[in-house]
């Protein structure tokens, strides 16, 4: 008989460590706090987006303790939690993109925003070969198929961006409010 000797404590069958995530409440608290996240990052104002992303880890985190009992959590467990937020927040803001996308109207008021946008970067621009390259920039952004590779590349950056700041806001949450206040000291 080939045994197995581990120092880790077995654990009665369907339960999990104290360090690792019950995925049931995880999913459910990151999926609060990622809806959350979503209707926040939708305010375009990027250092308040920002903050909601960062905001929605700690409230994964918070809301994670409650639905499981009020279990520790690490640092490491709020940044998968936060990350979780993250990714969860961030498909619930790009399942409206394309909606946007699908009207012509809007592909116009956006197409607008970013042109004037430009504009006012054109006309700052003191190079004139940057200039000029701003200005064939402008020409492909006048294309649907331009405005539609552009509004991609934002949401892969806004991908990235969810990710990190949920990840540190679960990680930070959890070094604060992971912990019962008894075992703190």
């Amino acid at each position: 008989m080939n045994e197995h000797h581990s120092f880790a404590p077995k654990l009665p069958e369907g339960t999990s460590s104290p360090n690792q995530l019950v995925w049931r409440p995880a999913i459910g608290s990151a999926l609060v706090a990622g809806l959350l996240a979503a209707v926040g990052t939708s305010v375009p104002i990027v250092p308040l987006a920002m903050l909601c992303m960062f905001a929605a880890g700690g409230l994964a985190v918070t809301l994670y303790r409650r639905r499981a009992g009020y279990r520790t959590v690490t640092p490491w467990m709020g940044a998968k939690l936060g990350l979780l937020s993250g990714a969860l927040g961030f498909g619930l803001r790009a399942i409206m993109v394309p909606l946007i996308l699908l009207s012509s109207s809007q592909r116009m008021v956006m197409r607008k925003e970013i042109v004037d946008k430009m504009q006012e970067a054109i006309s700052a621009a003191a190079d004139p070969e940057v200039r000029q390259a701003m200005e064939q920039f402008r020409g492909y952004i006048a294309t649907d198929h331009g405005l539609v590779i552009l509004v991609f590349f934002f949401l892969a950056v806004a991908a990235v961006f969810f990710l990190i700041f949920s990840a540190l806001g679960g990680a930070l949450g959890a070094a604060i409010f992971g912990r019962d206040s008894a075992s703190k000291e």
